[in-house]
């Protein structure tokens, strides 16, 4: 995509108009219209300088330097910025209130040329982190936006990945929004947006604080999701694509929740693999997993797995859409598990912290990387680094967090004394 007013803002006005003039140009051909189109953008940003006051304090880092999105140390580090501001503590799959469990998860941004795809994993994360709580499905919720050069077919495609998953299910869509990516000032064609999830606590909230020293680690296959097609896609393996499309973690999620006596706590191996999962659990609760990394490895899908070695691409850093069941009841999952067809083992246990939230059997600890795992061309190119080190990051996010939490609590006093 190209932002036409990022270009205003970024250059002086000549250049500016320029540039916006070329690329006009280059998207839509040369027209009559195309200088007044980029004379009343440099206009509008102008004008929009007046409201300075409500532009966030520059923390100083780009989003792709502090690693947001990457799913490794980076991105784990601003969502405990984010949980600040919100007030929260724990990572989690999904919240809840009262009974009502919800999610939601942005479209890969890797698959907006082929929305059918993005529509079917967006959709599928949704619900798995829904139902990995332990909710029944109500409904999804669809946010879709184009750029101002997409093909309408690919809100179509997309619509039809989304309801793959929901008939499969049968679950409703309960709302939606259409929108273009920056209205007028956005060119391009990529697709971006998210599906969110709402359910029903079934018996039990499967939470992640509910894990516990002893407890057996049971993993079910990964097949693979969004981020796994990414790979195939962009690494010339496109018969890997279709095993990915499975739903085999979501019916693992109800058989789980139809059985609540037999486990104690269930999560996804996805943002930034088991390694981020470790972080996350150990955190809240101070522990360690112990892991069989052959069994982890025999439970990827054989030709995910294969493709991922030939690459060499780091299979406990990368999403591979499993399960993660902790239980003292390891035989009984594995029994019903195995009974619906469902291919599991058990992986490792928990135990005491043993310095280091994640470790193999021979002790190794399986540190995570500032991203996850590299699995685009492009992504080998950049690298698994960042220019500025964690504790730079934590500095200027701090920062930033500071006045963003100012401007929340000037706002929200002014709504308070105005209905006080």
């Amino acid at each position: 995509m190209v932002d036409l007013e990022g270009i205003a803002r970024r250059l002086p006005k000549d250049e500016a108009r320029k540039e916006i003039i070329r690329l006009l140009e280059f998207y839509k051909g040369k027209r009559d219209i195309n200088e007044r189109i980029a004379d009343s953008i440099i206009t509008e940003v102008e004008n929009s300088k007046k409201a300075s006051i409500y532009e966030p304090v520059l923390s100083g880092i780009k989003a792709g330097d502090a690693g947001l999105g990457s799913r490794g140390i980076g991105d784990h580090i601003i969502h405990q910025k984010i949980l600040e501001i919100a007030g929260k503590k724990e990572f989690e799959d999904a919240g809840i209130a009262d009974d009502i469990i919800a999610s939601i998860d942005g479209i890969h941004s890797r698959l907006s040329y082929f929305p059918f795809l993005a529509g079917f994993h967006a959709t599928k994360a949704t619900l798995r982190d829904i139902m990995v709580k332990g909710a029944e499905p109500l409904g999804v919720i669809v946010d879709i936006h184009l750029a101002d050069d997409a093909d309408v077919s690919y809100l179509l495609d997309f619509e039809a990945g989304v309801t793959t998953v929901t008939d499969f299910l049968g679950v409703p869509i309960l709302a939606g929004s259409t929108l273009r990516i920056g209205g007028d000032l956005v060119l391009g064609e990529r697709i971006s947006g998210g599906v969110g999830a709402i359910g029903k606590l079934k018996s039990k909230f499967f939470a992640r604080h509910n894990v516990r020293e002893g407890m057996k680690i049971v993993m079910t296959q990964g097949n693979g999701g969004g981020t796994i097609s990414a790979t195939a896609i962009y690494y010339g393996f496109p018969e890997v694509i279709e095993e990915t499309l499975s739903l085999d973690e979501l019916v693992t999620c109800k058989i789980i929740s139809n059985n609540p006596s037999i486990a104690e706590s269930m999560t996804d191996v996805t943002n930034g693999g088991l390694r981020m999962d470790a972080i996350e659990i150990s955190e809240a609760n101070r522990l360690s997993f112990i892991i069989d990394s052959e069994k982890f490895l025999h439970l990827i899908n054989p030709k995910v797995l294969k493709m991922l070695n030939e690459l060499q691409i780091d299979p406990f850093g990368i999403s591979i859409d499993s399960i993660l069941i902790f239980t003292n009841n390891e035989d009984k999952v594995l029994e019903l598990l195995n009974k619906n067809k469902i291919k599991a083992d058990v992986i490792g246990y928990v135990t005491t912290y043993k310095g280091y939230p994640i470790l193999t059997e021979d002790g190794k600890r399986l540190e995570p990387r500032f991203r996850e795992s590299p699995y685009t061309p492009v992504k080998k190119v950049i690298g698994n680094y960042s220019p500025y080190t964690i504790d730079d990051i934590e500095k200027h996010l701090s920062n930033a967090v500071k006045f963003s939490k100012i401007r929340k609590e000037n706002v929200l006093k002014n709504l308070k004394s105005h209905f006080a």
